[in-house]
């Protein structure tokens, strides 16, 4: 197990599919979590003997005033501190072509993947004053076609991972963007509904990554979850 103990650990989307497993890793591996969802009740605790713990919060990246609500609280549960922020939660909307997709939807997506996810991390910026890392789960799905709001939120989650790792290097963090590839999601499964589950690996299997970068290394500033580390 990587050396994650005793960091403080956000995850954002953490009731279900990759965010639960790396809350539960974290939290075996000896580090304290904060696990967000919009309803904190769906957080799985970690197992009893695990040496780390897994906090709920309650958090709609499409909802400003809750974005600020959750950052306040996880500054209160860590003590003013966070060592590295895992932005996971997203929505998928509308697999359709541009030309035809209601742009309600892609406003939607847009405003909890894209500019949640941005607001969320600058409320947290005042926690990790001693550095740390974000870490951005971005996917193969950005800029591609037919895949509506989620394909532009992905592509702005890569402008934003790489601007960030520009702007927030000289405080000590490191940003990186981990595309997981396909996983055995329900959001997977929502976007490839005649797809076996069974052929696609489980979210444990990108976990490794997740943990070296919280442990301080830096891949750079986009990395393939299936490709490192090796």
């Amino acid at each position: 197990m990587t050396d994650v103990d005793d960091l403080h650990v956000v995850v954002t989307g953490a009731s279900r599919g990759i965010g639960a497993a790396l809350a539960a890793a974290f939290a075996a591996g000896g580090a304290d979590v904060v696990g967000t969802a919009r309803n904190p009740a769906t957080v799985v605790a970690g197992p009893r003997d695990a040496p780390g713990t897994i906090t709920p919060v309650a958090l709609d990246l499409g909802d400003a005033a809750s974005v600020s609500a959750a950052a306040t609280t996880i500054g209160s549960v860590f003590h003013g501190s966070c060592d590295v922020l895992i932005n996971n939660a997203g929505v998928l909307g509308s697999r359709l072509p541009l030309a035809d997709i209601d742009l309600h939807d892609v406003e939607r997506v847009l405003t909890t993947n894209l500019l949640g996810t941005l607001r969320f991390t600058r409320e947290m910026l005042p926690l990790m004053a001693r550095g740390g890392a974000i870490v951005n789960v971005t996917s193969a799905a950005a800029g591609r076609a037919h895949w509506g709001g989620y394909s532009i939120s992905k592509a702005g989650i890569d402008a934003i991972t790489t601007m960030l790792r520009d702007e927030l290097a000289p405080r000590g963090i490191r940003c990186i963007g981990v595309n997981p590839g396909g996983i055995r999601t329900e959001m997977r499964a929502d976007a490839y509904p005649e797809e076996d589950p069974d052929t696609l690996p489980a979210p444990a299997s990108v976990v490794p990554t997740f943990l070296a970068i919280a442990a301080g290394a830096d891949p750079g500033p986009l990395v393939e979850a299936r490709t490192w580390p090796g």
